[in-house]
């Protein structure tokens, strides 16, 4: 295999220790052990996956920690769709997580598409099917790639008794999970959020056909079944701590999904190799290490809407929200032909250069700046973490265009193997995969061991700017965010200053990390979040300063509606400015 990189003048001699000790074996061998394990959460499988970890952080030497919480997880067994007035032979019919476990009939009417999935990053003002009107007893069909959880719950709204989601896969739908509530076990106030509605989905043909069928005069009657397990599951978690050598509470904590839809080779097995050989070097150089790494397994990601990252967000809170400098995830590394980091990678603004430098160092691959998806499992977004990668690698878009492959959320792209039985072996590829490992270690090793944290908040602010620039403009003359952007104005050049004077010299290492964290709890939360740092945002689609986004929608209101959202984002600037000037006078105190 070639070990080569593509700047070694720019990398560290502890760095190049670092990429040199990284090897193949050991995660490919874990490939091979869960290529036979379907580690669906809550299954006998999934702890045969867990127990292979910790088996070899044994054999490393690697301290661990392993957590057998109660989560809240929806396993989905099967479905049938039966036609009632027609004769047709389905292909292959599956329900989605949280859906409910009944038995429904009714007529059929096909209602347009369910619009953008969870990870496109441009959000439709507009709610879709706003043309369908009363759906009572009827049975809804919808065009939907990847099922939008808004567009379910607008359907059941109108009546809807259940849903079929016609899929852009030709061979068969892929698997996924209905509900918005992050985490899966919702607070007692959102458990209405939990659809009480059948839904399946059908492959591309399949749906085709029942649309033609509903489109006609003699209409389409089905029947539904749908077979889930809803319920308290315990589902283990395993944390392992590589402590640095420093007189420091602060850590990085590094992290992906163990759980899969069946063997779930790239989505995720490749990142749980991937983090179990991060685990292993680091293990070995511990010594070297100013700051302490901590790399967790999550279950629950994909029957639990992330209910194992949630669940430590939730029960390390604090500690998280103390000591945790970033927050690193590793989802769909090492897809076979995978030679780019142009759009399925994300990072916070700040980690820019940091993550694009690593990169271009280890790999010389292009690489694109994404706004973060609120999907995956960074359940770190409330607390204000800075956060590098989300999905890793992904196949060049002319290579996905030449397949015929359809977006999708993992696997590099490759629509061919996510979220479905086809995730196999021959997805993964040795070179990809140690390649993607080695810019990681890169990453993690330049935030581990830096003196002044490599974030730059100027870029952040950058970024508030751009966007609230962009609001202001949407709103016209209906809101001003002038307010706003002086402030932020005047942020970013408080920022500029202070970074300057931290890598001069002219401020102490500690007290200078410590307001960088502090603005990273500060301006992560603007850029991403809408609720407190303590709660979870909703699984659905986002815009950058989520708080500040309704103002698109001035453009479609009129009367009381419009005065509405006057009051609403006069409160949220209220907000907004007063968490802008705490952030300032923290810097003027240094």
């Amino acid at each position: 295999m070639n070990h080569q990189v593509a700047n070694s003048d720019a990398l560290s001699d502890f760095e190049m220790e670092i990429i040199d000790e990284v090897s193949v074996d050991e995660p490919w061998a874990l490939l091979e052990e869960f290529s036979e394990l379907e580690r669906v959460s809550g299954t006998d499988e999934e702890v045969q996956a867990a127990e292979y970890i910790t088996d070899r952080l044994d054999k490393f030497g690697v301290e661990y920690q392993r957590y057998d919480p109660e989560l809240y997880i929806s396993q989905p067994h099967d479905a049938t769709i039966r036609t009632l007035n027609r004769e047709f032979e389905f292909g292959p019919v599956k329900t989605v997580s949280f859906a409910t476990s009944t038995t429904v009939s009714g007529e059929v009417e096909y209602v347009g598409s369910a619009g953008t999935d969870l990870l496109s990053q441009n959000e439709d003002v507009h709610e879709p099917y706003t043309d369908v009107d009363d759906l009572t007893d009827t049975i809804a069909l919808t065009a939907a790639g990847s099922l939008s959880i808004r567009a379910t719950r607008i359907l059941e709204e109108k009546g809807a008794i259940g849903v079929i989601a016609i899929h852009e896969h030709d061979r068969e739908p892929h698997n996924g999970i209905a509900t918005p509530i992050w985490g899966g076990a919702p607070r007692l106030d959102e458990k209405e959020q939990i659809p009480e509605i059948p839904i399946v989905n059908v492959r591309k043909p399949d749906g085709q056909q029942l649309r033609e069928w509903a489109e006609e005069n003699d209409g389409l009657e089905v029947e539904l079944e749908t077979n889930l397990t809803t319920d308290w599951m315990k589902c283990p978690i395993v944390v392992a701590e590589i402590e640095g050598s420093s007189d420091t509470d602060e850590f990085v904590l590094l992290h992906g999904h163990y759980d899969s839809w069946y063997v779930g080779i790239t989505d995720n097995a490749t990142g749980d190799a991937g983090l179990l050989e991060l685990a292993r070097v680091f293990g070995m150089h511990s010594d070297k290490l100013n700051r302490s790494l901590r790399v967790a397994w999550w279950p629950g990601h994909s029957t639990g809407r992330y209910a194992g990252s949630t669940w430590y967000a939730d029960e390390f809170a604090l500690d998280l929200a103390e000591n945790c400098i970033a927050q690193v995830n590793m989802d769909s590394p090492g897809a076979k032909g995978a030679t780019e980091y142009t759009d399925m990678s994300c990072w916070t603004p700040e980690a820019h250069d940091l993550v694009g430098e690593a990169i271009d160092d280890v790999t010389g691959a292009p690489y694109a700046e994404n706004h973060p998806f609120r999907a995956g499992d960074y359940s770190f977004d409330n607390l204000g973490i800075t956060g590098f990668f989300m999905l890793s690698s992904n196949i060049p878009a002319d290579v996905r265009e030449e397949n015929g492959w359809h977006p999708v959320g993992g696997c590099g792209g490759n629509s061919d193997a996510w979220h479905v039985s086809t995730d196999t072996l021959d997805k993964a590829g040795k070179e990809e995969l140690v390649r993607d490992i080695r810019v990681y270690a890169t990453s993690l090793a330049r935030v581990l061991n830096a003196n002044i944290l490599p974030f730059d908040h100027s870029r952040n602010a950058d970024r508030l700017i751009e966007t609230v620039t962009e609001y202001n403009e949407a709103a016209g003359d209906a809101f001003d965010f002038e307010p706003t952007l002086a402030e932020l104005r005047s942020l970013r050049g408080d920022i500029v200053s202070f970074q300057e004077a931290a890598h001069d010299g002219e401020i102490d290492a500690s007290d200078a990390n410590n307001i960088i964290t502090d603005l990273s709890r500060v301006l992560t939360r603007l850029n991403l979040v809408q609720r407190d740092q303590f709660e979870q945002d909703p699984a659905v689609k986002r815009e950058p300063f989520p708080r500040y986004a309704p103002a698109r929608k001035f453009e479609f209101l009129t009367g009381d509606y419009r005065k509405f959202l006057q009051i609403q984002l006069n409160r949220e600037q209220n907000g907004v400015i007063h968490e802008l000037r705490r952030a300032r006078d923290m810097l003027r105190e240094v």
